[in-house]
């Protein structure tokens, strides 16, 4: 679908008397380019909605920003500010980089004070470049208002002590994606239903799954997305955490942690792929969608890849999928002694200081983040970005396909970074360090749960106790 079916929705939204948001949705799901939507909208009477500048635009900017796993919704994003920026003469540009790069390049921008206008951040990096970010509480607070508040998880991860030098949009989230078919094999009677429940009915059902040679696949490299949202959760539901709510005190070396962390270092032998220790965060996505392993926990890309595929569009992948969608099914994290967490914090995108147009870059945000552009950028993200925020939460790209509701569910038992403890710099700090993540890969190397995790609990000693 493409420029051909301008004229179709024309005369749909003329015959419908579409509204604006209307349009910019059908436009969306019909896969459009932002300026063919621009062009019904002017065709049916409705003006390209944007605030007015409060003063004369011109010049360049530059974003920076983790590339996108959904294809599409990184295309989208391009047309936007590229439309924007033909609006209001300023020449806009997006590096895209591989997430675990985000961060140094952003750190390297600071140092020598020139690079990027307007950087994305993970969670909860803004505690580490407030000092450097522009002040954002006004545009923040209209993401809030339009957004019917903004959830717990997103304030205390993206904001800093309640101020805001960034505007927060959500994030991917997690949930366990899994090959339907091979956990029957496995003896699951009704795996579309009967996922397993807690880690270690997972890792008995893994190893089946594993003499089946399809075994689970999970990474505990660098990288900020997979390893992380294994390992924070993981800790949390083994009744361990960084530090107790004053936020000083570490209790990450908890009797229950580590014999929940010697059973994993078992499971790893008997139930998981043993190549995770060096994978990054794409390479679950490839070894699943090219038939090597029946669960990973990742975000929808796997499905929406295999989706594509199977309907005869470029998955965006550079290898062959070769996995059906329909047996790909989702469940929620399992739960462990303390119960089923998920960690959870906000991206936000913020101004750094040095920028020489910070106007224009306030103004591209304003756009992009207003409720018709915004809605339009995760219906294009097609349910893999959740919204900071109730408002857009019940939008049916969230909704139509059951198969994804896991994603949205884990505003229901989430967890920032940091907790008990707040996502403070010191939370930020130890994320950054991959402290929580090394214990893992030592325990698993080492095959000593106990000595790995009083290693890493002198680390966060360090740096909590600064």
């Amino acid at each position: 679908m493409g420029d051909d079916m301008v004229p179709r929705l024309i005369e749909e939204a003329r015959s419908l008397r579409l509204s604006r948001r209307s349009i910019l949705r059908r436009g969306a799901a019909l896969g459009l380019a932002t300026p063919a939507i621009a062009t019904v909208l002017n065709a049916t009477g409705h003006t390209a909605a944007r605030s007015a500048p409060a003063v004369l635009l011109s010049g360049k900017l530059t974003i920076l920003a983790g590339s996108y796993f959904v294809p599409e919704a990184q295309t989208f994003f391009d047309q936007l500010v590229k439309e924007w920026g033909q609006q209001n003469g300023v020449e806009v540009t997006t590096d895209y980089v591989n997430w675990p790069d985000i961060q140094p390049k952003i750190s390297a921008a600071v140092e020598s004070g020139s690079g990027p206008d307007i950087v994305e951040l993970r969670d909860p990096w803004p505690y580490l470049y407030y000092e450097q970010l522009v002040d954002l509480n006004d545009l923040a607070g209209q993401v809030g208002q339009d957004s019917g508040g903004l959830y717990d998880w997103v304030t205390n991860s993206a904001s800093v002590d309640g101020k805001w030098y960034s505007v927060p949009v959500g994030s991917s989230s997690n949930a366990v994606a899994y090959r339907t078919s091979y956990l029957q094999q496995a003896g699951v009677a009704d795996p579309a239903t009967q996922f397993p429940k807690t880690w270690e009915e997972l890792f008995t059902v893994g190893k089946e799954l594993k003499a089946m040679g399809k075994p689970i696949g999970q990474a505990f490299g660098h990288s900020t997305g997979d390893p992380p949202a294994f390992a924070y959760a993981y800790m949390w539901a083994y009744g361990a955490m960084e530090v107790e709510e004053d936020g000083k005190t570490v209790a990450f070396n908890k009797p229950e942690f580590v014999d929940g962390m010697q059973k994993l270092v078992q499971a790893w032998k008997d139930a998981f792929d043993e190549t995770g220790l060096s994978w990054d965060d794409s390479a679950n996505n490839r070894g699943f969608l090219s038939d090597q392993l029946s669960v990973t926990l990742n975000g929808s890309s796997i499905y929406l890849a295999a989706q594509k595929a199977k309907a005869g569009a470029d998955p965006g992948t550079d290898y062959e999928v070769v996995v059906d969608p329909a047996d790909i099914n989702h469940a929620d994290y399992p739960g462990g002694p303390a119960g089923k967490f998920n960690m959870l914090g906000s991206w936000s995108y913020g101004i750094l200081k040095y920028s020489k147009n910070q106007d224009a870059a306030k103004e591209l945000l304003t756009y992009w983040v207003s409720p018709d552009q915004f809605r339009a950028w995760l219906q294009a993200q097609k349910g893999y970005i959740i919204p900071p925020g109730p408002a857009y939460a019940d939008d049916p790209v969230f909704t139509s396909d059951p198969k994804l509701a896991p994603y949205l569910n884990v505003v229901n038992y989430g967890r920032n970074k940091g907790y008990a403890g707040p996502a403070n710099e010191k939370a930020a700090r130890a994320s950054s360090q991959y402290i929580v993540v090394d214990a893992f890969a030592k325990a698993i190397q080492s095959g000593d749960a106990k000595g790995a995790i009083e290693e890493s609990a002198k680390l966060l000693e360090r740096v909590y106790g600064r």
